[in-house]
């Protein structure tokens, strides 16, 4: 009920100081800003609903040195207002060899984040995705335009080997978490 006497009355400030232009362009000025700000905020709303970030805008570059890669990412694009603040890196390694090193910048409160509720929900998400037959070793990642991370394979394990996916998430209000992976390619 609020928010339509709301819309009734920037209408009728709207209305009033386009009326008022030609005489009175003070008090005109006046009754249009509220209107104008409320044609930008719903502008506003609508873009940011609309603008989703596509895998395509993500590059990848992939550096090794010894037995550390590092895995540089750059997003051609902005990112989008409704992005959750951690993305995660998907690790498939053959025969489950676990990888205990991995650096990356983290978001600053991730010890009070729910990060089961997060992980378990990129689980779910894998499964439809039809996964390899390993399983999935998930580390979380700064959503950032520009982040890199590295790490350290297992002895036995070859770059060839292993998949490594990035996983991008976005949270709109009152919606449910989305994502959509893309591949990196060691080479």
């Amino acid at each position: 009920m609020s928010i339509i006497l709301v819309f009734i009355i920037s209408i009728g400030f709207l209305v009033l100081g386009i009326r008022w232009w030609n005489t009175r362009r003070g008090i005109s000025l006046v009754l249009l800003t509220p209107g104008f700000l409320m044609l930008l905020s719903i502008g506003y709303v609508v873009f940011n609903s609309w603008y989703h970030t596509d895998p395509n805008l993500l590059k990848f570059s992939v550096q090794k040195e010894n037995q550390v890669y590092t895995v540089k990412g750059v997003w051609e694009k902005p990112l989008d207002a409704y992005r959750f603040p951690t993305d995660f890196i998907i690790f498939y390694v053959p025969n489950n060899a676990e990888i205990t090193y991995v650096k990356r910048n983290r978001v600053k409160d991730y010890k009070n984040m729910n990060q089961k509720f997060l992980e378990e929900s990129i689980k779910e998400w894998i499964k439809k995705e039809k996964p390899p037959k390993s399983s999935a070793q998930i580390f979380d990642i700064e959503t950032s335009k520009k982040f890199s991370f590295s790490f350290i394979l297992p002895d036995d394990v070859k770059g060839d080997d292993v998949r490594i996916y990035y996983a991008h998430t976005r949270e709109e209000p009152m919606d449910a978490l989305e994502f959509w992976f893309k591949k990196i390619e060691l080479k």
